[in-house]
Protein backbone atom coordinates (compact mmCIF):
# COMPACT_ATOMS: atom_id res chain seq x y z
CA UNK A 1 0.00 0.00 0.00
CA UNK A 2 3.06 2.77 0.88
CA UNK A 3 4.16 1.70 -2.62
CA UNK A 4 1.19 2.90 -4.37
CA UNK A 5 1.23 6.01 -2.04
CA UNK A 6 4.53 7.15 -3.08
CA UNK A 7 3.76 6.42 -6.64
CA UNK A 8 0.20 8.35 -6.73
CA UNK A 9 2.26 11.53 -5.09
CA UNK A 10 4.95 11.25 -7.46
CA UNK A 11 2.53 10.94 -10.90
CA UNK A 12 0.98 13.69 -9.54
CA UNK A 13 3.80 16.20 -9.16
CA UNK A 14 4.97 14.75 -12.88
CA UNK A 15 1.22 15.89 -14.05
CA UNK A 16 1.15 19.31 -12.48
CA UNK A 17 5.37 20.10 -13.08
CA UNK A 18 4.45 19.17 -16.87
CA UNK A 19 1.02 21.07 -17.55
CA UNK A 20 1.21 24.07 -16.02
CA UNK A 21 2.80 27.05 -17.28
CA UNK A 22 4.99 30.18 -16.02
CA UNK A 23 2.99 32.56 -14.10
CA UNK A 24 3.91 35.36 -15.23
CA UNK A 25 6.38 36.53 -17.67
CA UNK A 26 7.88 40.13 -17.95
CA UNK A 27 8.33 41.94 -21.69
CA UNK A 28 10.02 45.14 -21.90
CA UNK A 29 9.19 47.01 -24.75
CA UNK A 30 11.89 50.13 -25.68
CA UNK A 31 12.15 52.40 -28.79
CA UNK A 32 14.75 49.80 -30.12
CA UNK A 33 12.94 46.66 -29.75
CA UNK A 34 11.41 43.62 -27.27
CA UNK A 35 12.60 41.97 -24.74
CA UNK A 36 11.21 38.44 -22.93
CA UNK A 37 13.81 36.68 -20.68
CA UNK A 38 16.75 36.09 -23.25
CA UNK A 39 14.98 37.21 -26.49
CA UNK A 40 15.79 40.26 -28.02
CA UNK A 41 14.41 41.14 -31.12
CA UNK A 42 13.46 44.06 -33.42
CA UNK A 43 10.46 42.74 -34.46
CA UNK A 44 7.37 41.95 -32.25
CA UNK A 45 6.83 38.14 -33.54
CA UNK A 46 9.88 36.42 -31.94
CA UNK A 47 9.29 38.08 -28.44
CA UNK A 48 5.53 36.63 -28.96
CA UNK A 49 6.38 33.16 -29.54
CA UNK A 50 8.61 33.32 -26.79
CA UNK A 51 5.73 34.18 -24.93
CA UNK A 52 3.59 32.11 -26.14
CA UNK A 53 6.50 29.17 -25.81
CA UNK A 54 6.22 30.08 -22.04
CA UNK A 55 2.39 29.10 -22.20
CA UNK A 56 2.26 31.98 -18.85
CA UNK A 57 -1.14 33.06 -17.07
CA UNK A 58 -0.08 36.54 -16.98
CA UNK A 59 1.60 38.74 -19.52
CA UNK A 60 3.57 42.30 -17.39
CA UNK A 61 4.18 44.82 -20.06
CA UNK A 62 7.52 47.42 -19.03
CA UNK A 63 7.52 50.24 -21.80
CA UNK A 64 9.21 53.61 -21.84
CA UNK A 65 7.24 56.23 -22.04
CA UNK A 66 9.94 57.24 -25.08
CA UNK A 67 8.36 53.86 -27.03
CA UNK A 68 6.45 54.49 -29.57
CA UNK A 69 2.42 53.16 -29.35
CA UNK A 70 2.64 51.31 -32.40
CA UNK A 71 4.66 48.96 -30.94
CA UNK A 72 3.17 48.44 -28.06
CA UNK A 73 -0.17 47.81 -30.18
CA UNK A 74 1.82 45.49 -32.32
CA UNK A 75 2.64 43.19 -29.65
CA UNK A 76 -0.45 43.31 -28.04
CA UNK A 77 -2.12 42.56 -31.47
CA UNK A 78 0.06 39.64 -32.56
CA UNK A 79 -0.06 38.19 -28.35
CA UNK A 80 -3.69 38.53 -28.43
CA UNK A 81 -3.91 36.39 -31.73
CA UNK A 82 -2.21 33.78 -30.48
CA UNK A 83 -2.40 33.22 -26.62
CA UNK A 84 -5.09 34.32 -23.73
CA UNK A 85 -3.10 35.40 -21.26
CA UNK A 86 -4.20 38.13 -18.44
CA UNK A 87 -2.01 41.45 -19.36
CA UNK A 88 -0.59 44.60 -17.02
CA UNK A 89 0.93 47.34 -18.75
CA UNK A 90 3.43 49.95 -16.88
CA UNK A 91 5.38 52.69 -17.71
CA UNK A 92 8.73 53.97 -17.27
CA UNK A 93 10.55 56.59 -17.78
CA UNK A 94 14.25 55.68 -16.13
CA UNK A 95 16.91 53.50 -18.65
CA UNK A 96 15.01 54.42 -21.76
Amino acid sequence: MRHRSILCVLTAGLVAGCTGGTDRVEVSIVPSGYIVGSVTSELATPAVDEVVRLKPREVHIHTCTATPPGRVTQFNVELDARHTAKKTLSFTAQGC
